[in-house]
């Protein structure tokens, strides 16, 4: 009996011994705990896990850093139930009071911009998506400073950091620049490799469905689907009268690229209205919502140019060349959970 009392205390004690190799690579170190009120434990150890697989050698704050920014990415994911809209530049009314306030009506006869003329995004069009899930804010420094330092890259922006002396926790919150639109990519795939799950870049049919509340006649993505920018005025019987601080749904220039300063639209997204222009997964075409397939679109199979997406009308278009000549504050990206169920 002492026998297998000493066996069984044995293999316990070798699970337990194997388990804690897997989470600290055997070094002695230990990761700091991550904690979340939605991603279950379970699931942060196997982040954890991965975290030390991929990284051995990465010095304990950095791999805590990556855990963090995987966990939270989790977190940060808004679930949107799938479903048909017309997708497109919708008309607007043809002498609205001001173009930040406009309500649709079916009787709406004028175009919004003459840019969609040039992009081809009048050209009104039928999709119907599959549900997903969207990053509710835009990727911060805080998130690729990991992944730059995860692959022995220098941070973005290193040379401001170093002639202010600012702190990676006065970049936490605010958006990254990007250089190209692979470094997007392969951010997004960096954190499926670390977490388990399909994401990816959203398409553009993903962005304006979400940007619009699932594919509303909203002309903002805002929470009230108007523009009530900080420090501007609206008219009230007759007269100019300063927006409050509480009704600020978008922000100056003097704040840009901070991430969830003001409400989300509907769904629960921040900064879809103007913050940063944002990386879609298309190759861009001025004519491809002439041919673009009703069911889940992913945009032409090739190009020069990738869409993006983020300021100004939902249903704007615009491109850029996938490699650009500097690190663009205005060029930043959010990732999407390419599955139809939530993340868990």
């Amino acid at each position: 009996v002492q026998k297998g009392f000493d066996c069984a205390m044995y293999r316990k004690y070798l699970s337990l011994l194997i388990s804690a190799c897997v989470l600290t690579a055997c070094t002695g170190e230990t990761t700091a705990s991550v904690t979340s009120k939605t991603v279950p434990a379970e699931k942060i150890t196997q982040i954890e896990a991965k975290v030390k697989k991929l990284y051995p050698d990465a010095d304990t704050k950095l791999q805590h850093q990556i855990v963090d920014v995987a966990v939270e990415s989790l977190e940060s994911m808004v679930f949107i139930k799938g479903g048909t809209f017309m997708m497109g530049a919708f008309k607007v009314p043809c002498s609205p009071i001001s173009t930040d306030r406009m309500d649709w009506s079916p009787d709406a006869k004028c175009n919004t911009d003459i840019t969609n003329v040039k992009t081809g995004a009048n050209f009104i069009h039928k999709v119907t998506l599959s549900d997903y899930s969207l990053a509710n804010h835009e990727t911060t420094f805080h998130g690729f400073d990991a992944f730059q330092r995860a692959h022995h890259r220098p941070v973005v922006k290193a040379d401001i950091r170093d002639k202010y002396d600012l702190s990676d926790d006065e970049f936490k919150n605010l958006t990254t620049p990007t250089k190209t639109w692979q470094e997007a990519k392969d951010y997004c795939l960096w954190l499926g490799e670390l977490t388990g799950y399909p994401v990816d870049l959203p398409t553009e049919a993903q962005w304006e469905y979400a940007a619009r509340n699932r594919g509303k006649h909203l002309y903002y993505a805002t929470n009230n689907g108007y523009l009530e920018r900080k420090g501007d005025q609206h008219l009230v019987d007759g007269r100019y009268v300063d927006y409050t601080k509480d009704e600020w749904n978008i922000g100056s220039s003097t704040d840009l690229n901070q991430i969830k300063l003001y409400p989300p639209n509907p769904l629960g997204l921040y900064d879809m209205a103007g913050n940063v222009m944002e990386w879609m997964n298309d190759w861009y075409s001025e004519d491809y919502y002439q041919h673009s397939p009703e069911i889940d679109p992913q945009g032409p199979s090739s190009g020069t140019k990738k869409a993006m997406r983020g300021v100004g009308l939902t249903t704007s278009r615009a491109s850029n060349a996938i490699v650009q000549e500097k690190y663009h504050l205005y060029n930043g990206f959010r990732c999407a959970v390419q599955q139809t169920t939530p993340v868990k």
